[in-house]
């Protein structure tokens, strides 16, 4: 037997499964060397194994009809089991159908070279004229698209091709073997049958599968019932609907939100699947997928197939297709909300009470005409421009033929659109270049500092404060940058080629080693170049810096308080006029000259705040004050820094609370203590709940006084004198005295700040329905 017939029947011996599958009227598809061939059962070559693939585009490989496809150069062709080809290979798509008719696809001379799909027979002659932009077949049926203004439009078309469902509609999806859910432009479906009837009307987002005869219908974010003979058998009015059987459901009703005053009066209630209050009679809810804006009555304020995108202030950004606008809430005692941009533009800026919004000039996304609008919707400009920064100084930033400009609050071009580059306005200057190099300006256009060159070089310039600047000049081959200091009349105060760096109160000078100087911003030096670091300016006294290990105390006008010349091991940032240092492995204060004003005598220490510090002493932490009294005794593992009128300290693993007098007015016996807000503390502390270990949590007054004692899961101090509670999954509230109000029941409470009421949340439960 020749060696190429062997290696062709080991590899059918290797894949019986894969042979059987394949194989229809006893023909198998075989393969070596990367090409495909068509055997008999006998073992017979009937098409020889020369093709990159026989078989379809889809579906299995097999022969259909005494024919199969074949591929060459990427396209498929048409060959029957006696090795003749019926047409050549020129699609490039090829799925058998029905009745001896395939689907195809090819590009054609009428839609420019454009793929068309099309019905051709088993001969290789065309059935159905390639005009249509797509093909998907269902049982006899298709489901058809043509296209037209660059938009395909779906139909169904039956066996013999005649459309049964004309090609109007956005899409055509199979529901069941004989039903159709067809999609219209604005959005809405309805529910079609084989033959083209319509058994519903266009109401719906959409329509699942059938399964027993009933599908689940879906209509702003709510769920229903829709029989497979269109009858509607359940209105969308739940959250999920789960099909039982033919005549049975599950349905989930929404979430319902009871609305209470603090004092636990009823007011009203919503049901919706989640709501976040968002303004003044404003709330954004969501219904499945579906997220919107309802007013406090819970009607919808804008329509279901706009999307709310983000909230910037009063304004909330709309989208719909990648198209955006926006809604306003009106901020008066009686809120009103109204859309003031639809959604028509393709980008969108939220600048306080002003809209920056662009639209898309032809094809390329960055070609954009930008507008300003008021918080009515009222444009304010009469131009359009290339682009338009958020206004600083009441000035936008603005784009025009290429070159830039500003605007007002009115709209008005103040100053015009001249310059190459510019930057937004800060301390009532800007930075531009002109064509002579870059200058400043003031608020009216006028020149601050006139574009020139430093020795030839130009400058580009980093604005300190209104009368100062650092300069840098452009890299030339044959000088290199150049770092300085200009004031607003342009005069030079200070040039280095080390890198200038602004610290708030004067400024850095670093060279490329890493080490520091300092330059006043008078221009003079106040520290040569050759420092670790040198810190910025502490509590408005003095500069720390270092070397090599070494520290050093600089005033803040440059004279030196403390040389490098002394013991200090450590020296810490300074806090409350004090200055921690170590020395001799010690620990101590100095003041601003660097002279010792506490001994270096603790282990540790803690920085000074409202006169007081922790200090370590003998292994245990007490408190001093800055005359070194010590006003909490050292009996402590752990002392913290005061917070306000307290601190926390630790011993044995448990935590407690010292006021400034040293007094202990909070026992050492809770777990967990932290900061909360309206300068409180919440306490834990772990107790026997439900049979477990759980923390248990508190809250404490600025002065220490325990307001509510650890007995919940978690609370929320809202800052109004209220509190929400939670003990287990049930939420409640309660006064900052502990007195309850609303009861501990609910499965969330939420408040709405805006509206001064409480929302709280009752989770519904599964139920049966019993369909007619």
């Amino acid at each position: 037997m020749p060696r190429s017939i062997r290696g062709l029947l080991v590899l059918l011996l290797l894949l019986p499964s894969l042979v059987s599958a394949f194989n229809d009227e006893h023909f198998t598809i075989v393969e070596k060397d990367h090409k495909k061939g068509l055997f008999d059962e006998n073992g017979k070559v009937i098409i020889p194994v020369a093709y990159e693939d026989l078989g379809w585009t889809e579906g299995l490989p097999q022969v259909y009809h005494k024919v199969i496809g074949y591929r060459e150069a990427g396209l498929w062709g048409l060959i029957s089991t006696k090795n003749k080809k019926l047409c050549e290979a020129r699609y490039s798509v090829l799925i058998p159908h029905q009745d001896k008719l395939l689907i195809a696809a090819k590009a054609t001379p009428e839609s420019k070279g454009n793929t068309r799909y099309g019905l051709i027979d088993t001969k290789g002659e065309t059935e159905l004229s390639f005009r249509y932009y797509s093909l998907e077949k269902h049982q006899s049926q298709l489901i058809a698209s043509v296209l037209r203004n660059h938009k395909p439009y779906y139909g169904l078309l039956d066996a013999d091709g005649d459309a049964i469902v004309g090609f109007e509609y956005q899409s055509i999806s199979v529901r069941a073997t004989d039903r159709y859910e067809v999609m219209d432009f604005a959005g809405n479906a309805a529910l079609f049958s084989a033959e083209g009837e319509a058994l519903s009307a266009f109401s719906y987002d959409s329509i699942s599968t059938f399964s027993h005869q009933l599908a689940v219908i879906y209509r702003g974010g709510k769920q229903g019932i829709i029989r497979q003979d269109g009858t509607e058998l359940v209105s969308p009015q739940y959250y999920r609907i789960k099909i039982d059987g033919a005549q049975q459901v599950s349905v989930l009703p929404f979430n319902t939100w009871h609305v209470y005053s603090a004092e636990n009066q009823w007011m009203r209630d919503y049901t919706f699947e989640h709501i976040q209050p968002m303004g003044t009679n404003l709330y954004q809810i969501s219904l499945g997928k579906t997220k919107t804006f309802v007013n406090q009555e819970g009607e919808p304020i804008i329509p279901p197939h706009w999307r709310v995108e983000k909230l910037v202030g009063e304004f909330a950004v709309l989208s719909e297709d990648n198209q955006y606008g926006v809604l306003r809430s009106s901020k008066s005692s009686e809120p009103r909300h109204s859309v003031v941009l639809p959604p028509e533009f393709d980008s969108l800026l939220i600048d306080g009470r002003f809209i920056l919004a662009a639209r898309q000039l032809g094809e390329q996304d960055d070609n954009l005409a930008w507008s300003l609008f008021n918080n009515q919707g009222t444009s304010l400009t009469s131009f359009t421009y290339q682009a338009m920064l958020p206004q600083q100084e009441g000035l936008f930033l603005v784009k025009r033929k290429d070159h830039w400009g500003y605007i007002d609050t009115t709209g008005l071009e103040v100053i015009p659109c001249r310059y190459v580059k510019a930057t937004s306005f800060s301390g009532g200057v800007a930075s531009v270049d002109f064509i002579e190099g870059q200058g400043v300006i003031d608020r009216r256009g006028r020149w601050k500092i006139r574009p020139f060159s430093y020795k030839g070089a130009r400058l580009s310039l980093e604005r300190v404060h209104d009368d100062l600047y650092i300069f840098k000049t452009e890299a030339r081959h044959y000088e290199p940058v150049r770092y300085g200091l200009m004031n607003s009349q342009g005069e030079t105060l200070f040039t280095s080629f080390n890198k200038l760096i602004n610290n708030g109160h004067s400024i850095w000078e670093r060279d490329e080693q890493g080490k520091y100087g300092l330059v006043s911003f008078e221009g003079k030096r106040m520290m040569k170049v050759q420092y670790d670091t040198i810190s910025p300016l502490q509590e408005e006294m003095v500069y720390v810096f270092q070397k090599e290990g070494k520290y050093g105390i600089l005033s803040r006008d440059g004279q030196q308080l403390l040389g490098l010349d002394n013991e200090l091991e450590e020296l810490h940032p300074m806090s409350d006029g004090f200055l921690g240092v170590m020395i001799h492995g010690k620990y101590g204060f100095v003041d601003e000259l660097g002279r010792l004003r506490i001994a270096n005598r603790y282990d540790s220490i803690t920085h000074f705040q409202n006169n007081m510090a922790a200090v370590k002493l003998l292994g245990r932490w007490g408190y001093i004050n800055k005359s070194e009294k010590l006003i909490v005794q050292p009996h402590f593992d752990r002392a913290s820094p005061f917070q306000g009128k307290l601190a926390v300290v630790q011993k044995d693993d448990r935590l407690g609370m010292v006021d400034r007098r040293g007094k202990e007015v909070i026992p050492v016996a809770y777990n967990r203590i932290a900061p909360a807000q309206q300068s409180r503390f919440t306490l834990e502390e772990n107790r026997e709940v439900r049979g477990k270990k759980m923390p248990q949590v508190g809250l404490v007054s600025a002065n220490g006084k325990i307001l509510i004692h650890p007995k919940y899961d978690a609370l929320e101090d809202l800052g109004n004198g209220y509190v929400i509670i939670r003990r287990g999954k049930r939420h409640g509230l309660v006064t900052l005295n502990g007195r309850s109000t609303i009861p501990l029941k609910h499965d969330d409470l939420i408040y709405d700040s805006f509206n001064d009421v409480y929302l709280a949340l009752e989770k519904p439960t599964w139920q049966s329905l019993d369909l007619p």
